[in-house]
């Protein structure tokens, strides 16, 4: 199976932003967790038989594209689920481990974090998200693919906006949270601005 890769443009300059923070080793923790969450994707798909064709990746995440024949609804939502049901399966393993590591604890501890909360995060029921995906089929086997799409929207828009809301709430209360701002912002422009 042959995948063509490709890159968003300012991406290595975030990447190098990121591993200059002094920050490496949580960098590499997150990165990983990322990067199991598509190795997901990619073995659901080899499971299901479907073929990939693109794998890009930007500022806000990762996406595959398949090609060759059309997926099923049923096909979609399992390719779907298996990125997020696999950052589950690894963070609990962290989870399970931890009691038995000592000098690994806090990066173990971390990675678990990273894992759950990035399978929390893609099952939001956002349009270009997992569970955004997963939710769309679900509703075109229960009703019309035309009625699927403003109901898909509206609650792509009400995710995003309370993921803003958040980020600024976190931001006057405990100073913190730039990334997620950013992240929310970006994300309403590409769905809603583009």
């Amino acid at each position: 199976m042959k995948v063509k890769i490709k890159f968003a443009l300012l991406l290595p300059l975030f990447a190098a932003c990121l591993f200059l923070s002094g920050q490496q080793v949580y960098t590499l923790l997150a990165l990983s967790a990322a990067a199991i969450h598509e190795l997901g994707h990619i073995f659901a798909a080899r499971l299901l038989k479907i073929r990939l064709e693109l794998f890009s990746l930007d500022l806000l995440g990762a996406r595959l594209t398949t090609s060759g024949r059309l997926c099923s609804y049923r096909d979609e939502a399992l390719l779907c689920a298996a990125g997020p049901a696999t950052n589950a399966l690894t963070g609990a393993a962290a989870l399970v481990v931890l009691p038995h590591v000592g000098a690994l604890r806090e990066y173990l501890l971390f990675f678990a974090a990273a894992s759950i909360s990035l399978g929390a995060l893609n099952l939001l029921p956002i349009r270009s998200f997992d569970g955004g995906r997963i939710l769309h089929c679900l509703l075109c086997r229960a009703i019309s693919p035309s009625l699927a799409e403003p109901i898909i929207t509206f609650l792509s828009f009400i995710c995003c906006f309370s993921l803003w809301c958040f980020s600024v709430y976190l931001m006057l209360r405990a100073g913190a949270s730039l990334s997620l701002f950013i992240f929310s912002v970006s994300l309403f422009a590409r769905l809603f601005l583009a």
